[in-house]
């Protein structure tokens, strides 16, 4: 699933856009007869792996391009992400492990199969260019007057891959976090992108652990 911020719903019908040719552009790319669902009260796009359901959000003020990047994007999930080995990744965490490891695992993943469905379809790349411009116009990632490098390195990394990558913005790393930034940027399988995901696992919970450390050590002063 992809890692977009809290977007508008709307439940206002989309009229600039022809929903059935969206669907069966959804299928052509997909190369199977998925299923697709325009859902109104979905507050994001995405695709159920198991089930073969590619779900698209009624936003207001859809364009051509934001509908044709989602997707795109949502496709590149259904020819390219593995359901099995995506549940054997986190069967044996914990529920709370589990779900931070799925988010970092969904970022790392998605820039992935960006990648793969514009190199595809290189027709997309200008669709996925102009959506995310449009995206980033209307603050919908909400860091209009934030501090960048004060925010988490995967949120960080995520910026980078979906505004950054086009110019957008500038995203600062440090000289030890763009090791991260290359790896992400050249993930080829799966199994790249689970042994990335793991290391950022790792040291988010270790930032996390320093976190709580200090401030104990703050209480007992």
């Amino acid at each position: 699933m992809v890692q977009w911020p809290h977007m508008m719903n709307q439940d206002t019908a989309i009229k600039s856009v022809n929903r059935n040719s969206k669907s069966m552009l959804a299928r052509l790319l997909a190369t199977e007869n998925i299923r697709v669902e325009h859902n109104p009260k979905s507050e994001t796009a995405y695709f159920d792996i198991k089930n073969r359901v590619l779900v698209l959000p009624v936003w207001d003020s859809m364009t051509e391009s934001m509908y044709d990047m989602l997707v795109g994007h949502e496709v590149s999930h259904a020819l390219h992400t593995p359901m099995d080995e995506w549940e054997d990744a986190t069967k044996d965490m914990f529920v709370c492990q589990r779900r931070n490891f799925q988010q970092i695992c969904n970022i790392v993943e998605d820039a992935r199969i960006e990648r793969l469905i514009k190199y595809k379809f290189p027709g997309l790349k200008r669709d996925f260019s102009k959506a995310y411009e449009e995206l980033h116009s209307r603050d919908l990632f909400e860091i209009k007057n934030k501090n960048l490098s004060e925010m988490t390195l995967i949120d960080r990394l995520n910026l980078e891959f979906k505004l950054g990558l086009f110019g957008l913005i500038q995203v600062p790393f440090s000289a030890d976090e763009k090791q991260y930034v290359t790896r992400m940027a050249e993930t080829k399988t799966f199994a790249d992108v689970l042994a990335l995901a793991k290391d950022l696992f790792n040291s988010w919970k270790k930032d996390q652990e320093e976190e709580q450390q200090g401030q104990q050590g703050q209480s007992q002063e």
